[in-house]
Parts: C-alpha cells; structure tokens; sequence
C-alpha cells in the first residue's frame, strides 16, 4: 500500500494535477466563506491583477529554482529597479526610458548576483541574502521617508492599453519556449537534478546560471513596471511582500524546491493565483496580517517537507 501511495505522489499526473486541485479547493472554500464579496467581478480583476505581477517574477524564478538554487532577494530586487524607474519617469517624462531603465536595470542587479555567487563560489542562497540587505538599504537611503507619486494620467493611459497582460503573456510564451523546447531549459533542468553529473558531460552550472538570472532580471524589470502602472505610488514598503508570495507560489505551483526534471514554467503562474486568491481570502475573513504570515509560512514549510523526497538519480560524490 505504501509503495503504491509513493508512486501516485511520485508520478507525473499527480504532480501536475494536485496544484490544480488545491486551487480549486480553496477558491471553493472562500466562496462559502465569505460569498459575494470573494466572488463580485472587482475582487476577481484585482487579484488577477496581483496575480499577474507575482507570477511575471515567479515565471522568471523558475529559471533559477531549475537549477537547484533559490533567490530570495527578488522583492528587494523588483522595489530597488521600481524606485529607479520612477525617477528616470519623473526626471524625463519618457514611459519608453522608464520601460527600458527597469528592464535593463533588473538584468544587471540580477547578472551582479550570479557572477557574484560564480566568481566567490558561494550559494545563490546566500549572495541573495546580502544583496537583499544591501538593496534594502539603497533604496531606503534614496527615499528616505518620501514617497514616489506618478502621475495619475500615465498610469491610467498604461492601465487602458492592458500593458501588465500583454506584457506577461509575451515573457510567459518566451519563457515556456526557452524552458521546455530548447537547450538552455534541459540544461538547467539536468544541472537541477545532478550538477556533479551534468558538469562531466560539459553543462556547467555558472553559465546556465547567467542565462537563468539574466531571463529572471527581464522578469524583475517588468514586475517593477507592473507595480509602477497599479499602485502609482513608490516608497520603502513597496514590493514587501513580493519575495515569499514569489517562493510560495513556485512551490505551491507544484514544482519541487530542488528544480530539475520535475520543474515546469507554468508553476510560478498556477502559484501565483493559489497564493493572492490565499491572501485576499484571509483578508476578508479578518485575519490579521500578523496571522496571514504565519500561515503562509505553516503552508510554506509543509509543503518542503512533502517535497523533500528527490527521485532516485546517479548519486552525487561526498567529497
């Protein structure tokens, strides 16, 4: 009985079909719960449209969870590349500069992550842990107490012209390409699964890195411009909780926490959905945001140590 139970966890159909499964649950327990106010058309717009942002980052995270490294300054990276997109804006008054200072910055402070973690031979893990600090600080040191304010006319022109959906369903077509039909995405699935493995048949982690950080870097820009459009508004508190709603939407999309040959694009979007339906439910049952973490973080951890198995591969030496 027991084998039987690990191969139906273990096999392709569960893997794909129970992240459906548990979106669907939930989106069925909030509209009893809480009903019309769950269900009326504004909520819906407004958690797709959350759920677009953080899947925009979350696609791009893919890359890099495929790898078997994970990113944690994605929140900080997306807040930083924001605030500087909103002051080139305010400065010239040119959306193209602004669209094309966020992109281009996003791909640098992504690609500084990698050649840092390449070059000094430390974790992704924790170079991302220091770059959060420190982009933290840049950008508390440029705001200060203030606030960014764009102007109301170029945000609703960009709102109009559905600029955040188009925007994410060309990086999210790039994305499935890259990832599921070419070279790059069965390299940076096979570096997840054996890095010692796929480095002997000449797939080296620090150049798939690269690609995977600089396709995460155009995500970065473009959150970055998607916050710009639907808040208006930059200060130290934007994007705060973008870097767990981007980790736990990854893994509660049904992608495995150590990348390789069980990773899939779709995860960061199908998880994206399942985490801001999770949060605007909560909400409006009258969690507590204080609560409304530590049950992502109950969530979060659950479903680690579900996923904590890996399938049986070439074993990896010790020394």
């Amino acid at each position: 009985m027991r084998k039987k139970l690990l191969q139906i966890y273990e096999s392709l159909w569960f893997t794909r079909m129970m992240p459906v499964f548990v979106l669907l649950l939930i989106c069925i327990f909030f509209a009893l719960t809480v009903g019309d106010r769950f269900l009326n058309i504004r909520n819906l717009r407004i958690v797709f449209n959350q759920a677009l942002i953080t899947g925009t980052v979350a696609t791009g995270a893919v890359f890099i969870f495929g790898t078997n490294n994970v990113n944690i300054a994605m929140g900080a990276s997306v807040a930083l590349v924001a605030t500087i997109a909103s002051i080139v804006y305010l400065s010239t008054e040119s959306i193209l500069l602004m669209m094309v200072t966020a992109v281009v910055f996003g791909i640098i402070l992504l690609l500084l992550m990698s050649i840092l973690s390449t070059a000094l031979r430390v974790s992704v893990m924790f170079v991302s842990i220091v770059m959060m600090m420190l982009l933290s600080a840049v950008q508390q040191t440029i705001l200060g107490a203030s606030t960014l304010t764009l102007p109301f006319q170029m945000t609703t022109m960009l709102t109009q012209t559905n600029f955040t959906l188009i925007a994410f369903l060309i990086f999210f077509a790039a994305s499935a390409v890259i990832f599921h039909g070419t070279g790059i995405g069965r390299a940076i699935r096979f570096i997840g699964s054996n890095k010692v493995c796929a480095g002997q048949t000449g797939l080296y982690e620090s150049k798939y890195l690269l690609w995977s950080f600089f396709i995460t870097g155009i995500s970065v820009g473009l959150a970055a411009i998607m916050i710009i459009i639907r808040s208006g508004t930059i200060s130290v508190s934007t994007a705060i909780s973008l870097n767990m709603d981007v980790v736990l939407s990854i893994v509660l999309g049904g992608m495995s926490i150590f990348g390789g040959t069980k990773s899939f694009i779709y995860a960061g979007i199908l998880g994206a959905i399942t985490v801001t339906v999770l949060n605007n439910g909560l909400l409006m049952l009258g969690v507590s945001p204080m609560i409304l973490q530590m049950v992502r973080g109950i969530i979060f951890l659950t479903l680690i140590f579900i996923g904590q198995k890996r399938p049986d591969r070439l074993p990896s030496p010790t020394i």
